[in-house]
């Protein structure tokens, strides 16, 4: 008997209200879309990308050229009949050379932020992409320091508009019918054209900012180093001072230390030192008045000395014959008679 299998479950497919916004492919391939705000789908804008993109900063010679045109009907034209006649004239050497200039000066002021693997320039005429400039370099943090010095600043009369761009491959963002000249739809094409650029400049232009990084660089770490050592002169001049201002702190506190002890120990002496001192004044007075009496007495004795020897001259003057007494005849008389 043969087995039979059952047969597999039956799945019911529901369908759901909700729908979800997906990526734009236009902006994730080439940062701009035709569409801009009006867009369906979603155009994200990448936090960090090693990719700026400048809007509108470049002077399309076509465009300019329609500007003028366009000035000269209305201030020549008053019918309508007029109107058109204007043809749109462009001088092609002109707008080489000014485009040359222009991109050296966007690839010069754009290095010294860092190396610039890519640098283009549409020349596109479709309003969502006409004069854009896509900058790539090499690292993020690079192209996030060129976004916030360029942001907001001037170039030949117009206000830069710098945002981060999710072009990254610009393989898939340019059109190669352009590259090949084969392009059916012109300026208006939703692809990059991106405009040709002579390989000779571009090297010479890395040389040169290169070189004018390296100068910078250089010249940072000299002040950097000025710096540091103007820094390190600063500390080193406070610490001495510092050091100074401890050291006559230092000296007063010894001083006066020295001082209350000096007037710690003359009060202790006063305190204490009282009664010797009334017992050394009593003792000077003693000594004085045992002096004036010892004097006195020496004083004493010299004058009964003197008188003695006044009555020893006395009587050695008496006993010897004196000049001035004579004696009396009477007993000379007598001596002699005897």
């Amino acid at each position: 008997p043969s087995t039979l299998t059952p047969p597999p479950p039956s799945f019911h497919l529901t369908s759901t209200n909700t729908t979800t916004k997906v990526n734009c492919p236009f902006y994730f391939k080439i940062g701009a879309c035709r569409h801009a705000d009006r867009c369906s789908r979603l155009h994200h804008r990448p936090a960090f990308s090693p990719t700026i993109l400048i809007k509108h900063i470049y002077r399309h010679p076509v465009r300019e050229a329609e500007l003028r045109a366009a000035v000269m009907e209305e201030d020549g034209g008053d019918s309508s009949n007029n109107r058109g006649d204007y043809k749109v004239e462009v001088d092609k050497e002109k707008a080489l050379e000014d485009f040359l200039v222009f991109f050296e000066n966007m690839y010069e002021e754009l290095g010294k932020f860092g190396r610039i693997e890519a640098l283009h320039v549409c020349d596109n005429l479709g309003d969502h992409m006409i004069g854009h400039v896509y900058a790539k370099f090499s690292d993020e943090e690079e192209a996030s320091d060129a976004l916030n010095v360029m942001n907001g600043r001037y170039y030949d009369g117009r206000k830069m508009e710098v945002e981060f761009s999710p072009v990254t491959d610009f393989r898939e963002a340019r059109c190669r019918d352009f590259d090949e000249d084969t392009c059916s739809r012109g300026g208006f094409c939703n692809f990059m054209h991106i405009k040709p650029i002579p390989m000779c400049l571009i090297r010479s232009l890395e040389e040169d900012c290169d070189e004018e990084r390296r100068r910078e660089y250089a010249r940072r770490m000299d002040r950097e180093y000025r710096e540091r050592e103007r820094e390190r002169r600063k500390r080193k001049r406070r610490d001495r001072e510092s050091s100074h201002r401890d050291r006559g702190d230092r000296d007063s506190h010894r001083g006066r230390d020295r001082d209350r002890e000096r007037s710690g120990r003359d009060r202790r002496s006063g305190s204490s030192g009282g009664g010797a001192d009334r017992d050394s004044k009593r003792r000077r007075d003693d000594d004085d008045d045992a002096v004036s009496g010892a004097a006195a007495t020496n004083d004493n004795g010299d004058g009964g000395s003197s008188g003695d020897a006044g009555g020893r001259r006395g009587r050695s003057y008496s006993r010897s014959p004196s000049r001035s007494a004579s004696p009396s005849p009477s007993g000379r008389r007598g001596d002699v008679e005897s």
